[in-house]
C-alpha cells in the first residue's frame, strides 16, 4: 500500500481497538511516517476530548444582553440584517467579553477544534469512499 492510501483511512485507525492485521497495519508497522500521522490524530483527538470538560464562565448578565441585541437586529420575521447592523452588535457583544485575552484564548481554541475536526471529517470520508470504491481492502 501506498502512503497516500493509508492516509485516507487513517481517521478509521484514530480509535484505539483490535483489528484484524492486513494491509493498512502492516504499512503502519514500516512506515514511520504514517505511524506518526496516525500519532498525531489520536494526539489530536484525546485533545479535542479534554476540551470537553472545559468551562468558561460567562459575565453576568452576559446572556442578557447577547439577546437584547439579537432581538434588537429583528425586526420582522425574515428580515436580512443589514452590514452596518451586525457591525454594531458584534462591536457590542465584543465589548461584553472580560477580560479579552480568555476570548482571545477561546476564539483560537475553538477556531483550531473547528478546523482539527474538519481536516478529520474530510480524512474520514476519504477513507469511506477509498473502502467503497474497493481501492483499499482492510
Amino acid at each position: 500500500m501506498t502512503c497516500e492510501q493509508v492516509r485516507a483511512v487513517l481517521p478509521a485507525y484514530a480509535d484505539w481497538g483490535p483489528r484484524p492485521a492486513g494491509d493498512v497495519e502492516h504499512h503502519l508497522a514500516s512506515c514511520p511516517t504514517c505511524s506518526a500521522d496516525l500519532a498525531s490524530l489520536r494526539g489530536l483527538l484525546s485533545s479535542l476530548a479534554d476540551l470537553r470538560a472545559v468551562e468558561v464562565e460567562s459575565p453576568p448578565g452576559f446572556l442578557d444582553r447577547t439577546l437584547d441585541v439579537v432581538q434588537a437586529g429583528v425586526g420582522l420575521p425574515g428580515r436580512v440584517i443589514s452590514l452596518a447592523d451586525l457591525r454594531a452588535a458584534r462591536s457590542r457583544l465584543a465589548s461584553m467579553v472580560r477580560p479579552p485575552r480568555v476570548g482571545y484564548a477561546v476564539a483560537s481554541i475553538t477556531g483550531a477544534a473547528v478546523g482539527a475536526t474538519a481536516i478529520a471529517l474530510l480524512w474520514w470520508r476519504l477513507a469511506r469512499r477509498a473502502v467503497t470504491h474497493g481501492e483499499i481492502s482492510l
